[in-house]
């Protein structure tokens, strides 16, 4: 028995050969145009990757899900559904903002009920956290824009906070989100469906890059 439905090899093709390339990724021959460059860190079965990147043609998108289930599962949904804007990976997120997204290139990255990594101990592992700031901002293009849902109220905090004493940053939006309208054609996911479904709360905040200034440089720059 094997553990993951047949993946199509066509399907594969989607996939980002990192293992046989050199960092940095070249987004145009990725992809085989200039466009507007995006990233969803943590797609799940890709029902919102294959969702907005339908609705925006005109962007480029990298998924990155590491469980290879929701992977397989993510890449079978774009595949289906003739998304010519999509690769994908089942690298770490943290690695590839770090080694292979070249700098300022990226004018969106969404990251959607992320792990918030509860224990202590594991808190540099959190996408949205001080630590991990510097990979975010180095990857922003000025103005790109970080989106960020969550179930986990400590975590929204936490996110909002890091935000906040990071200069460089505005907050565009912040707030504690409605159930997603259908009707309208937003999209609900498996898992903030799970999350309302067992009552939690769902919060999120849209927040945009900018350059610090000079003014604002702590450093003692001469």
């Amino acid at each position: 028995m094997t553990p993951f439905k047949p993946v199509p090899e066509e399907a594969l093709s989607l996939e980002i050969p990192l293992k046989s390339m050199e960092p940095p990724l070249d987004w145009s021959a990725l992809f085989g145009r200039a466009a507007t460059n995006a990233i969803e860190i943590g797609t799940g079965n890709g029902v919102f990757l294959a969702s907005e990147a339908a609705k925006l043609p005109g962007f480029n998108f990298i998924g990155i899900e590491r469980d290879l289930e929701f992977y397989y599962k993510m890449v079978r949904r774009v595949h289906a559904a003739s998304l010519a804007n999509v690769r994908t990976t089942p690298a770490d997120a943290l690695d590839v903002l770090e080694h292979w997204i070249p700098p300022a290139s990226v004018a969106r990255i969404y990251c959607y009920f992320s792990d918030p990594w509860p224990k202590r101990r594991h808190a540099a592992r959190r996408v949205l956290s001080p630590a991990n700031l510097p990979l975010i901002e180095r990857v922003l293009i000025p103005g790109g824009e970080f989106r960020f849902k969550t179930d986990v109220g400590y975590y929204f905090n936490l996110a909002i906070t890091a935000l906040r004493k990071q200069s460089g940053w505005t907050i565009v939006e912040s707030a504690r989100l409605p159930p997603p309208d259908v009707a309208k054609g937003e999209v609900v996911t498996n898992f903030e469906r799970k999350a309302r479904e067992a009552g939690s709360e769902v919060w999120g905040l849209i927040a945009r890059y900018h350059e610090p200034s000079p003014a604002s440089c702590s450093c003692s720059c001469s």
